[in-house]
């Protein structure tokens, strides 16, 4: 346990990941802040779509074609969540 701590302490120093939220296409994104891990925004997901008992089911887009195909570590770094009338959008950055 006690490892497992200080990963999540070390995860919360090195990285961030930024939440955004858009409704209907084409309307602008609504940043809804930073958050230290994956667990904490789809909280603040939950919390937005009033859905306290369910769970969020991210998905990643890989476009694995090209002489430039991302790395694991850039696919990874973006996220998304649809609901039946927002779209979130999950970011990593570095600090």
């Amino acid at each position: 346990m006690k490892s497992k701590q200080a990963l999540r302490n070390l995860e919360q120093k090195h990285s961030l990941w930024k939440l955004e939220m858009r409704g209907a296409r084409g309307t602008p994104f609504i940043d809804l802040g930073s958050f230290a891990s994956i667990n904490d925004a789809a909280g603040a997901i939950l919390k937005t779509e009033n859905s306290p008992s369910a769970g969020v089911f991210f998905r990643v887009y890989a476009e694995p074609s090209g002489e430039l195909a991302p790395t694991d570590k850039d696919v990874l770094s973006r996220l998304d969540y649809r609901s039946e009338t927002r779209y979130y959008v999950l970011t990593r950055t570095e600090q």
